[in-house]
């Protein structure tokens, strides 16, 4: 029997919880399913809810972190105690569980400087926003150089004297968390790198049809699911992007994260082949050269622009030709369509996406032309 969703390590109403303790998770690319293991027997699922988090929070080791007399601690693990009233507080990497802090700070009367750590950057705000900004924080964009006895010495040269040090460095994979094997074989430790977050705090790239729930706002987190579980409707796979997670984890969250739609940050697909998805052997021509290639495909009409948006996974090593095309033609039988290679995935396939007729058969669907 596989159960539609499944949450472990922990109760989540509505839905079908383990009772025994997971010892570990492998994703079947075939299937669209998670296969759990417990000490009593395996278990398939669907959806996999972990109540579990994967990940601890990660804090770099900069030149002379040790010698700071002050309190540090992660934006994540903030002390019970802590009263930041008056105080001086450095934000070091300004993660998304940072950006919900930052407010608190300054409306406590704490002075809050903010120092963005690689690879994540500050995106500059919209005029009100900057305006919001320079009231409750200082951004320092020059790079940290070192922390000191009494603070932390930016590569300009300025000392900037403080009394506490955040961490808003993300996080890295969990030592103590049942192994998880997601697409292709991957497991989420070599996918993950340090200082990294889920996106939106709930999804992870290379762990198709699997949410992460912990964290301060668990009722947010279980909302923005369902509405991931409403796009899934009618497939079996549904993935964050690679490109969302990596643009999420590359900007400085000056304030706390809103969640993002879904429709644009995920990629939703089916095993098989059935109406509007495809799975099997293909062509890509460039200039008169052609590469025979296994690909999965699956698209959607977009109710905003009206037009039939396709996406998908290249399973084997292209040349450099095609994947530094801004145009390529997909063939599939009889059908073909232009299309782009996006991205280069961790598990070593491409992503590839088109707008308009897709280069596989589709049921009873008229497609709008731009």
């Amino acid at each position: 029997m596989t159960h539609d969703v499944i949450a472990v390590g922990g109760r989540v109403a509505g839905f079908t919880t383990l009772d025994s303790p997971m010892i570990g998770a492998a994703f079947d690319d075939n299937t669209d399913t998670w296969t759990i293991t417990t000490d009593v027997g395996q278990t398939q699922t669907r959806i996999l809810l972990d109540c579990q988090l994967p990940l601890v929070p990660w804090i770099p080791n900069l030149p002379g972190g040790k010698e700071f007399r002050g309190r540090q601690f992660h934006a994540a693990t903030v002390p019970a105690d802590f009263d930041p009233a008056a105080q001086r507080i450095a934000v070091l990497g300004a993660d998304a569980g940072a950006g919900r802090l930052v407010g608190k700070l300054t409306r406590s009367g704490a002075v809050v400087k903010i120092f963005p750590l690689p690879p994540r950057r500050v995106v500059r705000p919209i005029r009100r926003a900057r305006r919001y900004l320079r009231r409750q924080s200082d951004v320092v964009t020059s790079p940290i150089e070192a922390v000191t006895a009494s603070g932390i010495r930016t590569a300009d040269g300025l000392h900037h004297d403080v009394d506490t040090i955040i961490f808003g460095t993300g996080f890295s994979v969990s030592d103590q968390h049942p192994e998880l094997v997601g697409a292709s074989g991957l497991t989420l430790a070599q996918s993950w790198r340090d200082g990294a977050e889920p996106y939106c705090g709930v999804a992870v790239h290379g762990l198709p049809n699997y949410f992460v729930l912990g964290g301060p706002d668990v009722e947010a987190q279980l909302r923005y699911v369902s509405d991931c579980l409403q796009l899934l409707a009618g497939h079996t796979r549904i993935e964050v992007r690679r490109s969302s997670q990596q643009i999420f984890n590359e900007r400085a969250h000056l304030h706390a994260p809103p969640l993002q739609p879904v429709a644009s940050a995920y990629e939703v697909s089916s095993a098989g082949l059935d109406g509007d998805m495809y799975n099997g052997p293909a062509t890509l021509t460039l200039a008169g050269n052609s590469q025979q290639v296994r690909v999965r495909l699956s698209g959607r009409v977009d109710p905003i622009d009206g037009r039939y948006h396709w996406q998908g996974t290249v399973f084997d090593p292209l040349s450099d030709e095609l994947v530094r095309a801004r145009s390529l033609t997909v063939n599939v039988g009889e059908h073909s369509a232009s299309a782009r290679i996006t991205e280069l995935t961790p598990q070593g396939t491409y992503s590839i996406a088109g707008a308009g007729t897709p280069p596989f058969a589709l049921a009873q669907l008229e497609v709008s032309q731009p």
